[in-house]
């Protein structure tokens, strides 16, 4: 059995390896008592149920002696439930240990995603922008090329406020 029952010991049980002896033993511990539970039990249903008292029905024995089986048949499964939750609890602190120290590379993961992200965005923007002022800027003096999207008939939209007034039929 481990020495780790004292109060100054219990900061070394956040060292993994310490922590898995510990709840190792504290699950032998808690099997230990629900084996010796069950024996006590065995004991006392075979000494209850024979206790035959004058003027008792063939069930009345098994029926007193349930009384005092259903408190063992509760420290039984208590013991079963503390040995399954120090196992649990073994798997969760070891998790939690993964997860803390996968922690840093997620979040550099996750950032340079996040600043692709925002590359991305720039680009595009920084893209359409061009395109619109390309598209708004009034053509040179020496341009003799005709505005794109015009109809015959209409003089080229140069702002947007031209195609709103062409759209309206001004």
């Amino acid at each position: 059995m481990t020495e780790i029952n004292r109060r100054d010991d219990y900061a070394r049980l956040l060292d993994l390896d310490v922590l898995t002896a510990w709840t190792l033993d504290r699950q032998r511990v808690h099997h230990a008592d629900a084996a010796a539970y069950e024996e006590i039990l065995a004991l006392f249903q075979a000494a209850l149920r024979s206790e035959v008292v004058e003027g008792d029905g063939r069930l009345s024995a098994p029926l007193r002696a349930r009384k005092v089986e259903k408190h063992l048949r509760s420290a039984i499964r208590a013991a079963r439930r503390q040995e399954a939750a120090m196992e649990r609890f073994r798997l969760a602190a070891a998790a939690h240990q993964a997860h803390v120290r996968a922690l840093p590379e997620k979040r550099a993961a996750k950032a340079a995603r996040r600043a692709g992200r925002r590359q991305a965005l720039a680009a595009g923007v920084t893209k359409s922008l061009h395109k619109s002022t390309a598209a708004f800027v009034p053509a040179p003096a020496g341009d003799t090329s005709p505005a794109p999207a015009s109809e015959p008939g209409r003089p080229a939209a140069r702002s947007i406020n031209d195609l709103w007034n062409q759209r309206r039929g001004a």
